[in-house]
């Protein structure tokens, strides 16, 4: 966990603090976190390695998973982390200890 912290803090996405009274929250408003950012950031997105494969010259499919993974960006792009977690009771219940009021969430 202290890895992808780190590598979301660097990337921008929170603001990590050390010590007895540390955390993390956002590094910058909910609204402005785009999604597809954050899994370009985190995850890595070749779906298979064509290097040593025998027919990649002639190979049709690595342009299909590549058009899948773009649209599959594309949608996530369509969505900021408020999307997901502004009036989320449910994820407010199960994440956080404070009321999301407290935490500044809202």
């Amino acid at each position: 966990m202290v890895k992808i912290v780190n590598q979301l803090s660097r990337a921008g996405f929170i603001a990590a603090t050390r010590g007895k009274n540390g955390g993390i929250r956002p590094g910058r408003d909910l609204h402005e976190i785009v999604i597809g950012d954050v899994v370009r950031k985190m995850e890595p997105l070749q779906l298979v390695d064509c290097a040593t494969c025998a027919i990649t010259p002639a190979c049709r499919l690595r342009k299909a998973l590549n058009d899948t993974v773009q649209l599959f960006l594309r949608e996530l792009d369509s969505y900021t982390l408020a999307d997901l977690v502004e009036g989320n009771e449910p994820l407010y219940h199960i994440l956080l200890s404070e009321p999301p009021v407290a935490m500044n969430l809202k």
